[in-house]
């Protein structure tokens, strides 16, 4: 994405210096526009741009730039160019034809110069304010005398944690509980023995099905094995009797 950044140092009154940095086309065009619109219905009657950081300039820009000169010509003012790139300059040629020439220079003092500017220095960045420095404690190995005199507090003696209040029992409920607690462990031990009778009896009824299921399949293997001989008597009885039996007499 292209960019552009314009920075505005105002000279005197009537001059002011336009610094641009990066590429002038129809997207950047509004950001410039919106410094350079104004400046007709102002005081400022020149101005002056520093395009030695202009990368690239496309028409859109340099109509911009036209318009403005033109602008300021009505009020016996001008916008010039200094140290602008070549291929800028050529386009600026191209287009004198056609409108009135932007007026261009080869370096900033001849452009001040040119504009009747004596003396010009460029605004100096502001001073940054240092920190003041920061003091290393120094490690005292005896006290002072301040610290000697003063009276030292003897370190008030830990209170002791109140014991926690001890637990009563009710010994007329004792009976009572250790009744309840041994009907619970008969009750308990009562359904793990009927579990476990459970547990047997699936177990026997389990073997039980087992051995009925195989004498099942040695009964179905019998009866196939019957059949099987069944059908080849009967097919052997149906051969014999299809047969013809010829005897040793003749007709």
């Amino acid at each position: 994405m292209m960019q552009l950044s314009v920075r505005l140092v105002p000279v005197d009154d009537v001059t002011l210096v336009i610094a641009l940095t990066g590429e002038l086309d129809s997207t950047t065009k509004p950001v410039l526009a919106a410094f350079l619109d104004p400046l007709p219905q102002t005081p400022v009657k020149q101005v002056l741009v520093a395009a030695g950081d202009l990368w690239f300039c496309d028409l859109n820009g340099l109509e911009l730039l036209a318009r403005t000169h033109r602008a300021l010509q009505e009020k016996d003012g001008y916008l010039a160019l200094a140290e602008a790139q070549p291929s800028l300059r050529r386009l600026i040629a191209l287009m004198s034809e056609r409108s009135p020439a932007i007026p261009m220079f080869t370096s900033m003092p001849e452009a001040l110069a040119a504009a009747g500017v004596e003396a010009y220095r460029t605004p100096e960045p502001p001073v940054k304010r240092r920190h003041l420095p920061r003091m290393r404690p120094v490690l005292r190995t005896q006290p002072s005398a301040r610290e000697q005199a003063r009276p030292r507090r003897e370190p008030e003696p830990a209170q002791a944690r109140p014991a926690d209040p001890p637990i009563e029992l009710d010994a007329s409920r004792l009976p009572k509980i250790i009744f309840e607690s041994r009907s619970l462990r008969h009750e308990i031990r009562h359904q793990q023995q009927a579990l476990q009778d459970r547990l047997h009896i699936a177990t026997e009824a389990r073997t039980r099905l087992l051995r009925s299921r195989r004498r099942c399949d040695d009964s179905l293997l019998a009866m196939r094995s019957s059949l099987s001989e069944a059908r080849s008597i009967l097919t052997l009885g149906q051969t014999r009797r299809v047969t013809p039996h010829f005897s040793d007499r003749g007709p």
